[in-house]
């Protein structure tokens, strides 16, 4: 776990990559994205559509200022913030923003509307499975009785005349499963000025996500209990001008004895929610996305389906943990098809020499493996919070030095086209993008996937090539390059020989790229 955990602690597994895809109705030559790591203690990525460069610029420096803004108000991990400070005070009525009324008076109406199932006051029993977590045993009965009666008392009262909020009980409580969306949705409707040249933005911070205006739209979600960057979704739908979150416990939680728990807790039981993988919702509102999330982990799956029923304009997609999917009535008005990704290897005109399939199966990649690439991204010794995430780009080569499978590509845009940057990353340019078209695309689905600490990051090799075949055993290297807007050109080589045995090795690190590893696995072994 981070030092300072990702704002909302109920899991938002919506970590945006970007894919190529076909054409659409509008060009790319106004499209622009920007990246950013330790963002209310997670990464943030930002597309736009603006006239020029000045302008998404602007809708950049618009978007961080309004977090920033919103997080001194709200985040309970700062003890300096207006909630921490509100928090510790005597008592009494005060005087808050409305900024802060309005999520305490959110928090209060979902709490009601969910019988519990969303709930501050649960920060009492995260504090109770933390300490026993710390000491490697699984809290006891007794333990969780007295962190539920620390956790049942009123947690404030709010004066909708005065505007103040009082603390009427002294137990710690959480707005983390409803802040971060709020200040979402608030930073998009800072930030979208059609007067500035400014037609349309998506904003993803650590799973918190929420698109408005022109251009964007389309989300998908990949399957909730893996963690890497190139998962294929398992479903697309339609999120314009409305807010998406996922919330599930596949990736965050506590262990005993060999045993998971997911960290979403039933506040009224004190136990872990285990019979959801993850739940997404759809919503107008990007606080009322996130607290209903949360909400679908604990409540029995009926009982959920039927409250996302009742609720005007918001749909929810449930994955059991077995596996089955679960729909409110309205969520196929939402679902979209599979859009149509523009492979690298379309793209690619052949390399001399590159070896092609001779459509033999024998020696091929096993199917039983995997290999998974992991890599942590550096933070700039002179940046003091967030900054900016590097171009990279991963890639395996063969023997004969061919590129043969593109896993990662990230690149900001600029009115010039998707491949602006692309000189600066080297070699992968030199050796590959010098023997490619690239075309301009113009639209790009967010990915959900789970949520981790900023600047980590993993993708799976399936063992195919970029036209989808299995590759043969052998040897190959996996590169991860990194290229730093006004920073340094650096490179991972990772050496691996593909055949029947696992194995796992690190690899040293570099000013832009702070460690690399790569595990050669049987399939799903995660």
């Amino acid at each position: 776990m981070p030092d300072h955990p990702p704002f909302s602690s109920t899991l938002k597994v919506m970590g945006i990559t970007l894919a190529l895809l076909g054409p659409g109705d509008a060009g790319a030559d106004d499209e622009f994205a920007f990246f950013h790591e330790e963002v209310m203690g997670t990464a943030l990525e930002l597309r736009v559509r603006a006239d020029d460069s000045r302008a998404a610029r602007w809708v950049e420096s618009r978007v961080l200022g309004e977090i920033d803004r919103l997080s001194a108000i709200l985040d309970g991990w700062d003890p300096a913030s207006e909630l921490s400070r509100w928090a510790s005070s005597p008592g009494g009525p005060a005087a808050v923003s409305p900024e802060l009324y309005e999520v305490l008076r959110l928090a209060d109406s979902w709490r009601g509307a969910t019988r519990g199932a969303f709930d501050p006051r649960a920060a009492a029993l995260g504090r109770a499975w933390d300490a026993s977590a710390r000491l490697g045993l699984e809290p006891t009965a007794g333990e969780l009785a007295e962190a539920r009666d620390r956790s049942r008392p009123a947690a404030w009262r709010l004066d909708p005349a005065a505007g103040t909020a009082e603390r009427s009980a002294a137990g710690p409580i959480s707005l983390d499963g409803i802040a971060k969306g709020f200040i979402v949705e608030r930073a998009c409707a800072a930030a979208l000025d059609p007067g500035r040249g400014v037609r349309g933005l998506l904003l993803n911070v650590g799973g918190d996500l929420r698109a408005v205006g022109e251009g964007f739209g389309v989300v998908g979600l990949a399957p909730p209990k893996g963690d890497s960057e190139a998962a294929e979704p398992f479903a697309f739908l339609e999120v314009r001008d409305r807010s998406v979150a996922t919330s599930g416990g596949a990736h965050r939680g506590w262990e005993f004895a060999g045993r998971r728990y997911s960290h979403i807790l039933d506040p009224r039981t004190g136990r872990p929610a285990g019979h959801v993988a993850s739940a997404t919702v759809s919503a107008p509102g990007g606080a009322d996305a996130d607290a209903l999330a949360t909400a679908l982990n604990v409540l029995p799956i009926a009982e959920g389906l039927g409250l996302i029923d009742t609720l005007p304009e918001v749909e929810c997609l449930i994955v059991a943990d077995d596996g089955n999917l679960h729909r409110s009535e309205g969520w196929g008005r939402l679902e979209r098809p599979r859009p149509s990704p523009v492979a690298l290897a379309s793209l690619r005109t052949p390399e001399p020499g590159a070896p092609q399939d001779d459509g033999e199966d024998s020696g091929h990649w096993s199917e039983a493996f995997e290999l998974v690439v992991s890599f942590e991204i550096n933070r700039p010794e002179v940046e003091q919070r967030r900054y900016r995430r590097p171009y990279v780009v991963v890639y395996v080569e063969d023997e004969g030095g061919h590129v043969v499978r593109h896993l990662l590509m990230w690149i900001s845009m600029s009115g010039s086209g998707p491949d602006q940057w692309l000189p600066d990353l080297l070699r992968w340019y030199r050796r590959d993008i010098g023997r490619t078209r690239i075309e301009k695309r113009n639209k790009a689905y967010a990915i959900g996937r789970s949520t981790r600490p900023p600047g980590e990051y993993t993708i799976t090799w399936d063992g195919k090539d970029d036209r989808g075949n299995l590759v043969p055993e052998g040897k190959y290297t996996v590169f991860v390059e990194a290229a730093r807007e006004h920073g340094t050109h650096q490179v991972i080589r990772a050496p691996v020989e593909i055949a029947d045995q696992p194995f796992a090795e690190e690899f040293e690190g570099n000013v832009e790229i702070k460690s690399a590893a790569v595990e050669y696995r049987r399939s799903g072994s995660d």
